[in-house]
């Protein structure tokens, strides 16, 4: 059986807000399988943000437990848990976050001048090699007054990957394009899990956009309900 990249089972997570405590999160079970894709939809306040912050290890739960790459995370340390987390996970935002000044292969370069380590020419050739990825690779020296909405949105992607993360989360990532576009990079988003084999987790209110996932999973007062033929049941059964 293929181990998930992530695997969350009976996770709660809950807020207290004054006298009150809130659970964001029930009982929730998720497997992420390698190069999959799922699509996340749910109203605000449905539970979507405390779903995600978990998936990408930046959220403890208050019970049940969570195993990336095949480490249980309870177990971890800060530190390891850090290091585990920059392993796994690339994200992709609403507003593209590209440096105005930078151009598009240096904004996909940006995890390398943070310390992702390797030289500068083979940092380069990654950029442009995830550029390519996402049918971009001729925009490689423009800047993002230069570039469109949907051209912007596909450097950020490309970024996400630079590191070969494992799992890609895109949060609202088609929220400030038009329809067309909004489809167009949905498309390049779910076309990843086969090009380079990340399992890519979108979270959106578009269902047009939802629906090109190969599942979709609503989340409606932090209960997960799961919209296509495979659900799981007991811990590591594939989704």
């Amino acid at each position: 059986m293929t181990e998930p990249v992530i695997s969350l089972h009976e996770v709660s997570v809950r807020y207290a807000t004054g006298r009150e405590t809130v659970t964001a999160l029930d009982k929730a079970s998720m497997d992420v399988l390698p190069a999959s894709s799922t699509a996340i939809v749910g109203r605000s306040g449905s539970g979507k943000s405390t779903l995600i912050s978990v998936l990408s290890l930046l959220r403890s739960p208050a019970s049940g437990s969570v195993r990336a790459l095949g480490r249980e995370i309870g177990h971890l340390s800060d530190s390891d848990l850090s290091r585990l987390r920059s392993t796994l996970v690339g994200t992709v935002f609403q507003s593209f976050h590209l440096d105005p000044t930078f151009s598009a292969a240096d904004n996909v370069m940006l995890p390398w001048y943070f310390g992702s380590g390797g030289s500068r020419r083979v940092a380069r050739a990654r950029a442009l090699e995830v550029l390519e990825v996402l049918g971009i690779a001729d925009l490689a020296r423009r800047l993002p007054g230069e570039m469109s909405g949907g051209q912007r949105q596909r450097v950020a992607i490309a970024r996400a990957l630079f590191t070969a993360p494992p799992l890609l989360i895109a949060d609202e990532p088609t929220g400030n394009l038009d329809e067309d576009t909004a489809l167009q990079v949905s498309d390049a988003l779910y076309a990843l899990p086969g090009t380079v084999g990340s399992a890519v987790v979108v979270v959106t209110h578009d269902t047009q956009v939802a629906k090109r996932a190969e599942r979709c999973i609503s989340i409606t007062r932090g209960t997960l309900n799961y919209h296509d033929a495979v659900k799981p049941g007991a811990r590591g059964e594939g989704v």
